[in-house]
């Protein structure tokens, strides 16, 4: 009975940790580099860890020889019934998992012609502009006219509850098309 109760007490644990909230706060620029800052919160904010893009180094000794994987590989895929379908199904999904609270978007564009920027700009303008604004998503549009330019900034506050990501994904994997392209997927990989 006593395992039982600790079996129990560790599945509970379990979901109140994925209950917790993660926040993301990123910050992305483009000028002439392209600059990303991005942090992972947890504990409502007193667990804080920053992520930093690494450069690759270069490997010393040779990698083992790998079996090269092209286009050949991802045909099988292609073959599974409703699979395009439940992927776009599951990328909604994951989406509505993140609900947003700041959203930033600023940009600068121009073309060599002025007459350009501004064909440009009323196609960009109608498009960015959201369809309930809110003070949640800003999007600025600034036009220039004089020079070329393009550059863009985003900075934003997204949270997801990791509890609702697990059971979109596991509904994913467990569906007729997802237990598919997992076999499909161990079987190639045991060739």
């Amino acid at each position: 009975m006593l395992a039982l109760y600790i079996i129990a007490g560790v599945i509970l644990f379990i979901v109140l940790m994925l209950s917790i909230p993660v926040d993301m706060k990123f910050d992305l620029a483009t000028n002439e580099h392209a600059k990303a800052k991005i942090r992972i919160g947890w504990l409502f904010g007193l667990v804080w860890k920053d992520i930093r893009t690494r450069k690759k180094k270069k490997p010393k000794e040779k990698p083992k020889k790998r079996r090269k994987r092209g286009i050949k590989s991802f045909l099988p895929l292609l073959r599974i019934k409703g699979l395009l379908g439940k992927i776009l199904k599951l990328i909604r999904q994951i989406l509505g998992c993140l609900k947003i609270k700041q959203l930033d978007v600023a940009s600068r564009v121009g073309l060599d012609n002025p007459f350009d920027t501004g064909m440009l700009c009323s196609v960009l303008w109608p498009a960015l502009i959201p369809p309930n604004p809110s003070g949640k998503v800003i999007f600025r549009l600034e036009p220039v006219f004089s020079e070329f330019a393009f550059e863009a900034s985003l900075q934003g506050w997204v949270r997801l509850f990791p509890i609702q990501l697990v059971w979109t994904l596991v509904s994913f994997v467990l569906s007729p098309t997802g237990l598919r392209l997992l076999k499909l997927m161990v079987v190639s990989r045991w060739k």
